[in-house]
């Protein structure tokens, strides 16, 4: 039997689908849509742009400036980027990015099918049977009639389909940096067989290094069903000994320390960020009883993305109707059934599970987007479900009734128990149409003639191609306005560009932040530095900072929103992007202008390091202050006699709240915890300005108000925010300000991994650098190696006596060389083997 046609169908059948979805969503260029969605939208458009930018002009794989106020970028790259289908961004036309990504979910949708179905071919030895003819086999004591040849090659694809736009992939297709695993998961589950049965390493041993190094965190859960599986497996196969167990510890360990050049330097990093630390939970919960919980298995069921732990399940009706067929069907003897529908079992329970969930999802538990395994969950039923069809011919009348019976009693315990918050009825419905619409075909491939039996599987095959047309277009690829997404990108860019070359001769680096932003990546997106970041790997200790101080931070991002002046001077903030041209005042002078994009000068900012006194640097207790008494101690330290912000009178009332300008000048605004997201700030200016993510909890930068006018700051809830309003001093400000600035570093030069510049020291103390203070860093002071110690629990810094000093900073990505040694060695060592194995061959 030729596999041409039907892994060419397989591949095809998702892709099309895909594809129609996409013209009717109007996805670009078939519209003004896009497919990005939550972390897509966040993370991965910046990422990915980020990642052409270094391919097309010849940047530093490992290290990056316009993520935060610098990151790594190898174990970013390990953690987001590592799919080797990305580099094909090399290729890619700059401002197309969306659609490359776009291309690339759809390619590994249809890949996914692909896959799968060759590994039922192989799994099934489906190519190996000949002609049209019903292949007759073996099985323990009788002789088992299967589907002819060409049927069960072309109904692979059709499960291979299902496999690629199951429930998994509708909920996570935006998820690039998972679904590589997807598609490579048969491979290594297909090599993990012939290395068990065949003694053949080479497809497992590649395609579980590729995998790992594509992403090595879905790759634990792929690695933890490998040895569920093996054992499944190997007791299949017991003729292949012991020595099976001693293959596939050695290639397992051989695959995984191919993918220590990543998964070092990300362990490293990860250790400093939000992820870190494990901690196993002492009490066993469970999430929701099993029968809700299947519920989720059902056609139309929206998909879940929150956390409330609800696994994403659906992998085709016809899939469950086949399991309840393949329990009663006697061709598969029950010593190899009970093991599968064992682990079908174990899948259910670990979903519900708190204790299971956290072993499976790497000793963490998911922030969101849960049920990650649930992929290898639609492996194993479609596995079972196909095997169910392939010996079809051999189930009795009774037991096909038996299956119906069970399909009504699940639906009817489905509708009692069912999640009303998560599913409709209308799914319940749906479901039983196709229950019936499966249980009729196989009766007719039961008892009706050659003709009608043809005529069931080709109505069959339709009608799952059918029910998962519907799924995925009402579950699958969510959209979002492109329009409204790279709208200011291009303006973006504009005038950035035009300040570029003055800010060249003025400062060798500085960073520029947004007053409204797109993602707290949009550096990455449009190109400059600056002091925001959301990143699973963002440094924690920034964040700790960051929240102390009064800006807005959590456990994997932090961002520049709510700093006052002073704190931008010293995070090296020259430039500040806006929305309007009425953000001039003493501190900010407008520079340049490109549609409705505008960009104006701090006129307080200090270079990439600052000298501080020493006794400064110890007095100041930027973590129990509060947010804004830490800010009036650090004015006062450095000098000023005067509160750097006083609090004025306001006003406050559900919805909103306000207060009248007494004086010219910059305000500022604290709030008690609220669970509101979203305020809006008016004044009678004509001014206005948007807050969003309120409920982390930062400082609101008013900006500035002339005397009189009224400033109202409301909210579409209707909730009581008690504002908490405070006007800057310009003079405490001037004063702290310019005993920062009368000892700054001279940056000489600033690559990817390096900084080098000099500092004239008039009065000894600490030297303290706006960069994360991270394992990669190495210092040079005077050309000599210098112990570095940490400012604020976050920043570089080092005590520096008076003199002038010369001073060197050089990156390099943290367990990357310990783990490219380790790497190549594991290939020498797969290398060997194979070359010792083909020896002993021919010997």
């Amino acid at each position: 039997m030729k596999k041409r046609g039907p892994l060419l169908a397989a591949f095809c059948i998702p892709l099309l689908i895909t594809l129609i979805i996409c013209v009717n969503r109007e996805i670009y260029p078939f519209g003004d849509q896009c497919m990005l969605h939550i972390d897509m939208y966040h993370q991965y458009c910046p990422f990915f742009t980020e990642l052409m930018e270094k391919l097309k002009t010849g940047g530093s794989t490992f290290y990056s400036w316009n993520i935060g106020l610098g990151a790594d970028f190898v174990s970013l790259y390990a953690y987001y980027l590592a799919s080797p289908l990305n580099w094909l961004l090399i290729l890619w036309p700059r401002g197309y990015v969306i659609e490359f990504m776009t291309a690339l979910s759809i390619l590994k949708i249809a890949l996914s099918g692909l896959t799968f179905t060759y590994y039922l071919g192989e799994h099934f030895l489906v190519w190996q049977d000949a002609g049209n003819a019903a292949a007759v086999i073996r099985t323990e004591k009788k002789t088992a009639m299967r589907l002819p040849a060409d049927v069960a090659s072309y109904a692979a694809a059709v499960c291979g389909a299902a496999y690629a736009l199951c429930a998994f992939m509708a909920a996570y297709a935006w998820n690039l940096m998972w679904t590589d695993c997807m598609v490579l998961a048969p491979l290594v589950i297909l090599g993990l067989e012939r290395l068990i049965r065949d003694n053949r390493p080479g497809l497992y041993y590649v395609s579980l290094a590729v995998c790992i190094l594509s992403n090595y965190y879905i790759s634990i859960m792929i690695c933890i069903f490998l040895v569920l599986w093996f054992l499944l497996y190997w007791m299949e196969h017991r003729a292949s000994g012991y020595r099976a167990w001693i293959r596939f510890a050695w290639y397992s360990l051989l695959a995984g320390a191919t993918g220590a050049v990543l998964i070092l330097p990300t362990a490293k990093v990860l250790s400093l960020s939000g992820a870190s630390g494990i901690s196993f939970p002492e009490t066993m919960e469970w999430y929701f009883n099993i029968v809700s919980e299947l519920a989720r298995s059902l056609l139309a069921v929206d998909v879940y993305t929150g956390d409330s732990h609800w696994p994403n399940l659906y992998c085709g009706i016809f899939a469950l109707f086949l399991l309840f067929l393949y329990v009663w069907n006697r061709a598969v003897p029950w010593k190899k059934k009970l093991p599968r529908l064992a682990l079908v079992v174990f899948f259910w329970l670990s979903f519900s599970n708190n204790m299971l969930d956290f072993i499976w999802h790497g000793l963490h538990f998911p922030t969101s987007l849960p049920g990650r395994q649930s992929f290898l969950y639609a492996f194993l039923v479609l596995v079972i479900a196909y095997e169910a069809l392939l010996y079809i011919r051999e189930l009795k009348l009774w037991q096909v009734f038996a299956a119906g019976g069970m399909s009504v009693v699940f639906l009817l315990f489905c509708n009692h128990f069912m999640d009303e918050t998560t599913m409709e009825q209308t799914s319940i419905w749906a479901s039983g149409a196709f229950f019936a619409c499966y249980f009729v075909i196989v009766l007719g491939i039961l008892i009706g003639k050659k003709r009608i039996r043809q005529l069931m599987l080709a109505t069959g095959c339709l009608a799952v191609v059918a029910e998962l047309v519907i799924n995925y277009n009402l579950t699958g690829l969510d959209t979002i306005s492109r329009t409204d997404y790279v709208k200011n990108l291009a303006d973006y860019r504009a005038v950035l560009s035009e300040t570029a070359e003055k800010s060249d001769e003025d400062s060798v680096f500085y960073r520029t932040e947004e007053l409204e932003r797109k993602t707290k990546n949009d550096a990455a997106l449009s190109g400059y530095h600056s002091g925001t970041q959301f990143s699973s790997l963002m440094n924690l200790n920034v964040s700790h900072f960051y929240q102390d101080v009064g800006m807005e931070g959590g456990k994997n991002f932090y961002c520049a929103g709510g700093a006052t002046p002073l704190l931008s001077a010293m995070l090296s903030i020259r430039y500040v992007l806006a929305d309007n041209a009425m953000e001039e005042g003493p501190l900010r002078t407008l520079v340049a202008q490109r549609g409705d994009t505008y960009l104006y000068e701090n006129a307080y900012v200090l270079p990439l390091g600052f000298m501080m006194d020493e006794d400064v640097a110890e007095k100041w207790d930027y973590a129990g202050g509060g947010d804004i008494g830490t800010q009036n101690q650090l004015a006062n330290l450095l000098g000023s006699d005067r509160l750097l912000l006083t609090a004025v009178e306001s006003e406050s009332k559900a919805g909103e709240s306000s207060f009248v300008a007494q004086d010219s000048a910059y305000y500022y605004a604290t709030y008690s915890k609220t669970g509101v997201d979203n305020l809006q700030e008016q004044v009678s200016s004509g001014r206005t300005r948007g807050f969003t993510k309120v409920s982390h909890g930062y400082i609101l930068d008013l900006g500035y108000c002339e005397a009189g006018e009224e400033v109202k700051v409301t909210n579409t809830a209707n909730e009581l925010v008690q504002l908490v309003v405070y006007r800057l001093d310009l003079m405490a400000l001037r004063t702290a300000y310019e005993a920062l600035a009368a000892q700054t570093v001279e940056v000489t030069e600033v690559s990817d991994t390096r900084v080098k510049g000099n500092v004239d020291v008039t009065q000894a103390g600490r030297l303290i650098f706006s960069i994360a203070d991270e394992d990669g860093w190495t210092l040079y002071v005077d050309g000599k190696k210098t112990d570095s110690e940490t400012f604020g629990s976050a920043f570089i810094s080092t005590y520096l006596t008076e003199g002038t000093h010369e001073f060197e900073l050089r990156y390099k990505s943290p367990g990357f060389l310990t783990g490219a040694v380790i790497s190549a060695a594991a290939v020498v060592l797969f290398a060997a083997t194979m070359a010792v194995r083909r020896k002993r061959k021919k010997g």
